[in-house]
């Protein structure tokens, strides 16, 4: 029995070694990865219900040590870099009478005047702007915007060293309040 008791010992022992290292194998490899960050705002915060609205979105490089290489053409649509989504105050979808459809461009795998290096605490930026009826913001109210940046290129292909590609998935922006006015 004591036998039993002195093996559970050193297994259990061993055990809760190889999980501490590899614990902290893991967070050092976490302080590796590659940080985007996504931040919107609005040129303002009420508009009448004819006005402009015109959201600045910047894909930044945050507390990642390293720099980052990411797509140099940041435009709107599903089937290029940035999307937005609009809520009411009930947090139902308000769905455009248009869609931004902004086509990326065909890149060869050894060019890489396409792609933009972010130092840390860098962004790379754009405008979209729209007409709120367009943008089906007829109603008085309050509305929530939050945009989404998905790069359109795939690493298959791409020789480059920390690019942040269609695999590293989706990057959420915070999320900007706006009012209708009458």
């Amino acid at each position: 029995m004591k036998i039993l008791i002195t093996v559970g010992l050193v297994l259990g022992a061993a055990m809760t070694f190889q999980s501490q290292a590899a614990l902290q194998k893991n967070s050092a490899v976490k302080d590796e990865t590659k940080r985007l960050e996504l931040s919107i705002v609005t040129d303002r915060q009420q508009y009448n219900r004819h006005d402009k609205l015109t959201i600045t979105a910047m894909l930044a490089n945050g507390e990642y040590i390293k720099d980052i290489l990411v797509y140099g053409k940041l435009g709107w649509g599903h089937l290029s870099s940035l999307t937005y989504t609009i809520r009411d105050a009930s947090g139902k979808p308000v769905h455009p009478t248009i869609l931004a459809d902004d086509l990326p461009f065909p890149i060869r795998s050894d060019d890489t005047t396409s792609f933009v290096k972010l130092h840390p605490n860098h962004f790379l930026g754009t405008n979209y702007t729209e007409m709120l009826d367009r943008l089906n913001l007829k109603r008085p109210g309050k509305y929530s915007i939050v945009v989404e940046y998905h790069c359109p290129i795939s690493t298959a292909g791409i020789d480059l060293g920390n690019f942040w590609s269609k695999e590293d998935g989706i990057i959420k922006s915070n999320v900007v309040h706006i009012e209708v006015l009458r």
